[in-house]
């Protein structure tokens, strides 16, 4: 007897996991077993149990949830079990093209699961340890320089109010010195971490050899790529951190090109201050940004945004090379 596809839709929430088992028989999707669990180890057992009860073969998938889905992904690799993990606008795309009304958990369990046996799914695989430190360092170093420079502006603004109270600017200025101290002390672990993996470290100086591109930037693009694990050419990475063309034409009507936007803002964040840097002191994105502004006289920003785009294949480029700079060759290359 032939094996049914079976795939299981997982919603998680913080507490708890709503499950759906779907199997495809005769090309239709039919719904073998619905059931909820607690979001903990001992639930995941159960869950894992029961679903192996159910169905042989189980390919499991969900959708990013922040950190709510990671306990659960990695106690099913360590199983050995298929997962899954689809971005959240994939999975809103999906569910608008089924055209669904209700708004449930139960229901978007069983969107999930349809989800899994109709479209093309990559395997979650768990980050290397030193990826997803560097990632978490990272992270805060970004989040605790959006809060350095929202404390400038307001100590910016109280310092050109009318009367403003002493110990309001002595407490805004403790505060700037608190969040540089610690932005420092993340910088410094992120280049420890860096240097203790001698290979690790040798490919970044590769990169680090295009002007505008610093250690810091560079090792946020990685940790939030994984290193290109799950990215096989160019127009990937490009899509992924949301650099793509987005464009909007019916008919007579032709509106404003654009980039997604659809992606990874983080890598948009750090790359957008070494574009600036490159269009002024890298010869070739200096070449580009002024092509760019010409044709874009009134949107220099457009040639920041080409700019940003050529920096992050660099980086993709060197890195899966792994070799050293080549300024024209490896323009040539990408």
């Amino acid at each position: 007897m032939k094996e049914l596809k079976s795939c299981v839709g997982i919603d998680v929430s913080k507490d708890s996991l709503e499950v759906c088992i779907k199997q495809l028989k005769d090309e239709r999707a039919i719904i073998k077993a619905t059931r909820s669990f607690q979001n903990d180890y001992p639930g995941f057992e159960k869950f894992l149990s029961w679903t192996l009860s159910k169905v042989s073969n189980p390919i499991f998938v969900m959708e990013t949830t922040g950190v709510y889905h990671e306990d659960l992904t990695h106690f099913l690799y360590e199983s050995d079990q298929k997962v899954s993990v689809v971005l959240a606008n994939k999975m809103k795309h999906f569910a608008k093209s089924l055209n669904m009304k209700t708004k449930t958990d139960k229901a978007d369990a069983q969107m999930i699961a349809q989800y899994g046996l109709e479209r093309p799914l990559e395997w979650w695989k768990p980050m290397m340890p030193q990826m997803k430190n560097l990632r978490d360092l990272c992270r805060e170093r970004l989040s605790l320089k959006k809060d350095l420079v929202r404390c400038k502006c307001q100590i910016h603004g109280l310092k050109h109010a009318h009367s403003t109270l002493s110990v309001v600017l002595q407490v805004k200025e403790q505060q700037i010195s608190f969040l540089e101290s610690n932005i420092q002390i993340i910088e410094n672990e992120i280049i420890r971490l860096t240097n203790e993996d001698k290979e690790f470290s040798q490919r970044v100086k590769n990169i680090e050899a295009v002007k505008g591109l610093r250690l810091l930037t560079i090792v946020t693009v990685l940790c939030e790529t994984n290193g290109f694990t799950q990215f096989n050419n160019i127009r990937q990475v490009v899509s992924y951190a949301g650099l793509d063309i987005a464009e909007r034409q019916s008919g007579l009507f032709k509106g404003k090109t654009r980039i997604s936007k659809i992606g990874n803002a983080r890598i948009r964040e750090c790359l957008y201050m070494p574009a600036l840097s490159a269009t002024s002191y890298n010869e070739p994105i200096k070449a580009l940004y002024e092509r760019v502004v010409e044709r874009n006289p009134t949107i220099k920003r457009k040639g920041v945004i080409a700019a940003m785009r050529k920096l992050l294949i660099l980086i993709f480029v060197l890195w899966k090379k792994n070799e050293a700079y080549n300024a024209q060759y490896q323009w040539d290359a990408c």
